[in-house]
């Protein structure tokens, strides 16, 4: 077994959260007349891997209107987000050492507090699905990581709290991985409470 030397994290939910939801998206949803012509998640897969103006041509008018409409919505719950307290003092102890990337799967309005938190300058890799055009657990978007930075598959650590779209991605292709549990109890070695586990697994496994 290689050892790990990129770890990749989620982000919502793994190192931010949304303290006031709105479920903006979703509510413009239900709000339209018939769901822009689509079902939801052919709606959500659109809006997570296409860029907003995309998004924005691909719909009908209705959707731009409820979007400029309903607009304060989104600003809140993007006001809302918060990094989790440990984040920074995780990253900056790995990063000496790793390389840190990021797979998200987002609509890209999300894409902004990740930046207004300044959690761009730990990061060496980042892939939204929005820029991208694939989602977690799409093989596809793994793949995309591994050739940016020439790893082996046991040589990279998924870090994020989705059971299907980091644990089981991650799984498929061959990666470690550990899933983020902040409530609920811990059931098993893979699973942690929060980011200050990812440490104490990496010093573990690098002793085993």
């Amino acid at each position: 077994m290689n050892k790990v030397n990129t770890i990749v994290f989620d982000l919502y939910n793994t190192l931010i959260k949304i303290k006031e939801p709105r479920h903006f998206f979703l509510n413009l949803f239900n709000k339209s007349e018939n769901g822009f012509d689509l079902d939801l998640a052919s709606y959500t897969r659109l809006l997570m891997t296409k860029d907003l103006r995309e998004v924005v041509e691909s719909l009908p008018s209705e959707f731009e209107e409820l979007y400029n409409r309903y607009l304060i919505d989104l600003e809140d719950e993007l006001k809302s987000v918060v990094v989790f307290d440990e984040v920074p003092f995780v990253l900056n102890e790995l990063r000496p050492e790793f390389q840190l990337c990021l797979i998200s799967n987002l609509a890209s309005p999300y894409k902004k507090p990740f930046f207004d938190n300044g959690l761009e300058q730990y990061f060496d890799k980042v892939i939204f699905s929005s820029d991208y055009g694939f989602l977690k657990p799409e093989r596809t978007i793994f793949k995309k990581l591994e050739d940016l930075t020439g790893n082996k598959a046991d040589e990279v650590l998924m870090v994020g709290d989705s059971l299907k779209s980091d644990v089981e991605g991650a799984k498929k292709m061959g990666w470690h991985y550990l899933r983020v549990k902040r409530t609920g109890i811990v059931e098993n070695r893979s699973e942690i409470k929060d980011l200050s586990a990812v440490i104490k697994h990496i010093s573990k496994t690098e002793k085993d």
